[in-house]
């Protein structure tokens, strides 16, 4: 048996797509899908294309450390990978948190330049889960994957914060339900879209560049 390129992608692949969430109804959405670009979680229902291999390593990372952590973190009464709902009319937001306290909301992420506050993406995302998980606090944990260094950021409640997603999940289900696009949302998130050909706005600049 030779060893290739393709056969390493092939195993990372294998983790990361075993924990692919479920499919949702277009009146479902999940809070990840209302933070980011809202196009691109469009044509991810409507043409799901697989990740680029690359990315799919990267995005392995995380679920490797999600793994290693689960036993301790279930030691010191956590609930972890749990998913939850919160009703918005005929629409549903879904959530899953990577580990849940009695009292907050614990959210892994693997990054290669460490921020000096929360992205965008990643606030908005935790301040959901407060409010779909019911707690008053939640933690981003980011862990530096150069230098294995670990940066903790608190996430209070914010209604405005979560009427944003809110909003966002609502005008997401509606596109879904029409069959009508979504405005893009160019950023530095474009870099890693699998949709950069379908995009009539692309923000495509460091191809090659990881997270």
């Amino acid at each position: 048996m030779s060893v290739t390129e393709s056969s390493i992608y092939e195993m990372f692949a294998e983790i990361y797509y075993s924990r692919v969430f479920k499919v949702y109804m277009d009146t479902e959405v999940h809070v990840t899908e209302a933070t980011q670009c809202l196009l691109k979680s469009f044509l991810f229902r409507k043409l799901p294309r697989a990740l680029q291999e690359p990315k799919v390593v990267v995005l392995s990372f995380g679920d490797l450390i999600h793994e290693a952590l689960k036993q301790p973190l279930i030691r010191r009464g956590y609930n972890v990978g749990t998913e939850s709902k919160y009703p918005l009319k005929d629409v549903t937001l879904y959530a899953h948190s990577d580990a849940l306290a009695s009292d907050h909301t614990l959210e892994f992420k693997t990054i290669s330049r460490m921020p000096h506050e929360p992205l965008s993406h990643h606030y908005h995302q935790d301040n959901a889960y407060n409010f779909v998980f019911d707690k008053p606090i939640g933690y981003i944990l980011y862990i530096h994957k150069p230098s294995g260094l670990v940066k903790v950021f608190p996430i209070k409640r914010n209604e405005d914060s979560f009427q944003y997603v809110c909003l966002r999940a609502y005008r997401l289900s509606v596109c879904l339900r029409s069959n009508t696009m979504p405005k893009p949302e160019p950023s530095w998130l474009c870099n890693y879209c699998e949709y950069p050909d379908l995009c009539p706005s692309p923000n495509i600049t460091m191809r090659k560049k990881w997270l």
